[in-house]
């Protein structure tokens, strides 16, 4: 690898654990457990994006969808993306951000198929981390994109723990 060159597949990596951990935190008097959250050790890649029409095939009581591994009453599926250049500001105005609309889709169809919502979380270099939701409570909110309510993470983590849970 090229001096000064970033391993995406890294960095995705080390996003998908840094959000585990400060769920694991946010929520570990909740859950009563130190790590409520871990990364998904295939990341989406076997039955994700593409590889959708593998549920076909495979049976899935024991696949887990998203990025993140959720406790079992946790509402979410969790899609992670961290890359490097946010959209323009003109892109955004225009509601036309193609990187969004595949991540949205692609978060979509792992809460479909893991029967949760969908909660993408999206970090760029010098940028706070953003989260897109359908739905959710009256915080400060960012930004409409496409229908998806879109938060700033620490905001979208102020809400009541039991609007993250079931029962």
């Amino acid at each position: 690898m090229a001096v000064g060159k970033v391993n995406g597949k890294q960095k995705g990596n080390n996003f998908e654990r840094k959000v585990a951990n400060l769920l694991s935190d946010r929520f570990k008097e909740h859950l009563g457990i130190e790590k409520g959250w871990r990364r998904n050790p295939d990341s989406g890649s076997f039955f994700g994006g593409q590889n959708q029409t593998r549920t076909e095939t495979y049976g899935t009581e024991f696949a887990i969808f998203g990025d993140l591994i959720c406790p079992k009453a946790f509402l979410y599926s969790i899609e992670c993306k961290h890359y490097k250049t946010a959209p323009s500001f003109q892109s955004i105005m225009n509601g036309e951000v193609k990187q969004w609309d595949t991540w949205i889709e692609q978060a979509e169809q792992d809460a479909k198929k893991a029967d949760k919502k969908m909660l993408l979380l999206v970090k760029y270099n010098n940028v706070d981390e953003l989260v897109f939701v359908d739905d959710t409570e009256a915080l400060d909110l960012r930004l409409t994109y496409k229908g998806k309510k879109v938060y700033k993470l620490a905001d979208f983590l102020t809400m009541d723990t039991t609007k993250f849970f079931t029962g």
